[in-house]
């Protein structure tokens, strides 16, 4: 079994924390990991300034997942009108499928409503990524049936302009 240490990023490895996002969403050579995007979107997920800038906000979170002293998946929480916004949702994709995003979504879950003392969370998710929809419901996030358009952005490029983000809600 898997020895996982469930803490708030202390500013550590920020070089490793910025690879694992950008592997997770965007690595082609991640293609078979479930969660990632690079067959809708090239480029980078994040670079070092946007990542400095999160880090510096008061109102967002970082949230980690250890193995072996290794990070391995991560999560951010930012308080937004008094509701949180998940966001950055990573998991590494040798270690996908055992629970780790699982208990990793929980874990930022409750702590960031410990700190915020709000119960209110939101995401967004690329409305054609059915899986990860059905993942956050099973997780008690709610369809909204809200769409946004995607951001643009120097850092990537669309393979498909075929989707739109999509809404979900819980209530925790």
């Amino acid at each position: 079994m898997l020895n996982l240490e469930l803490a708030e990023y202390q500013h550590e490895n920020i070089e490793d924390i910025i690879k694992l996002i950008n592997s997770s969403y965007r690595d082609n050579k991640s293609n078979k990991a479930w969660t990632s995007e690079s067959h809708l979107l090239t480029g980078k997920r994040i670079n070092e300034i946007m990542f400095k800038e999160i880090l510096n906000d008061i109102n967002s979170k970082i949230y980690i997942a250890k193995s072996e002293n290794n990070i391995i998946a991560c999560i951010q929480a930012k308080l937004e009108n008094q509701e949180i916004h998940i966001g950055l949702f990573a998991v590494d994709s040798n270690f996908q499928s055992g629970g780790i995003g699982k208990r990793l979504l929980g874990f930022a879950e409750t702590e960031s409503s410990k700190i915020w003392k709000v119960n209110s969370f939101v995401m967004e998710v690329i409305s054609s990524r059915k899986e990860l929809i059905e993942f956050y419901i099973r997780r008690g996030y709610v369809n909204t049936n809200l769409y946004l358009d995607f951001p643009e952005s120097k850092l990537w490029n669309r393979i498909s302009d075929d989707f739109k983000l999509l809404v979900l809600r819980k209530r925790f």
